[in-house]
């Protein structure tokens, strides 16, 4: 009974989402010389949540942002990652009135491997997934962006100067395996390569996104994300632009500087991080970018209110 009342709602929460940004303008909107994109993901999980991924993107579909940014987990770790779920949450993200970016995450492939969730080869399922979720850029085609040979997930755009990239760093342990292996090289490649781009083109300011909350108390010395950490707070202490990392994974919207200074251990001021909302805290978060100001990234959390 619940979820029938919530379809019925659906159309008019929308619409009346519309009238107060539009209409009354109730909802700030963006500075002029910004750009606003939004963060959401880690679900939907269930049908429920499916609906309630409708009611966001028609949210997100009445503010002036420039794409959309999942940051991965189309579905819960247990739930079976046959071909028609992916098909399903396809359809989905096809619903964006923007051009959608969509990340890995463990979900959708690395924890595939689970007997609940069919007992894949998760290399198996990554594989389908460019295929099917990144193959033919008819998600966020619109903003041109380059891909990594071999690893289409790694994607890399320029928006008003600023560098966007994403890398395949899902949360959970990869396997020992060479292909593992072989990801980890590409997202240090693709990584390094950002970096490089955003000093050869003098970019305002450089967002690099993927899955996994890194262990950022251990810095470069985590076992899993050392790797990860160690590079870009290596790259980002030598150039004063500022970056922003955005991820997901533990499901609790935050904005924070938690990323130090790999020699002096000092807090990198101008990198900022932010997590998206998750089952069950569902919402999803609008950031506007400023380039050129010395805090360039602002951030508007959407709670899902139930009401």
């Amino acid at each position: 009974m619940h979820l029938f009342f919530h379809f019925l709602r659906t159309p008019l929460r929308a619409l009346s989402f519309f009238a107060c940004t539009v209409l009354a303008g109730c909802i700030r909107s963006p500075e002029p010389g910004t750009l606003s994109f939004a963060i959401w993901g880690d679900m939907p999980y269930t049908r429920y949540e499916r609906e309630i991924a409708l009611d966001m993107l028609a949210e997100q579909a009445a503010r002036p942002i420039a794409f959309s940014l999942h940051v991965g987990d189309l579905k819960g770790g247990s739930t079976p990652c046959d071909d028609a779920v992916f098909a399903d949450r396809r359809q989905l993200l096809e619903r964006s009135a923007h051009p959608l970016v969509l990340l890995a995450g463990d979900n959708d492939w690395l924890d595939c491997r689970r007997a609940a969730a069919g007992g894949f080869d998760p290399f198996e399922r990554l594989t389908h997934l460019r295929g099917t979720m990144f193959g033919d850029g008819r998600l966020d085609g619109a903003l041109r962006p380059a891909v990594q040979p071999g690893v289409p997930e790694h994607r890399r755009w320029r928006m008003q100067g600023v560098l966007f990239v994403t890398l395949n760093v899902a949360g959970g342990k990869l396997p020992d395996d060479p292909r593992a292996d072989a990801l980890r090289t590409a997202a240090r490649d693709w990584l390094d390569a950002a970096f490089d781009e955003a000093e050869r083109t003098a970019a305002p300011a450089i967002v690099i996104a993927f899955h996994a909350s890194p262990d950022f108390a251990a810095g470069g010395h985590s076992p899993r994300y050392g790797w990860l950490l160690g590079r870009i707070a290596a790259r980002a202490a030598s150039a004063s632009r500022p970056v922003l990392l955005v991820h997901g994974d533990t499901h609790l919207h935050r904005a924070d500087h938690p990323l130090r200074h790999p020699d002096n251990g000092t807090v990198l001021s101008h990198v900022m991080r932010i997590e998206s909302h998750g089952t069950p805290w569902l919402g999803w978060a609008e950031v506007e970018l400023r380039p050129g100001q010395a805090a360039p990234f602002r951030v508007t959390p959407h709670p899902y209110r139930r009401d």
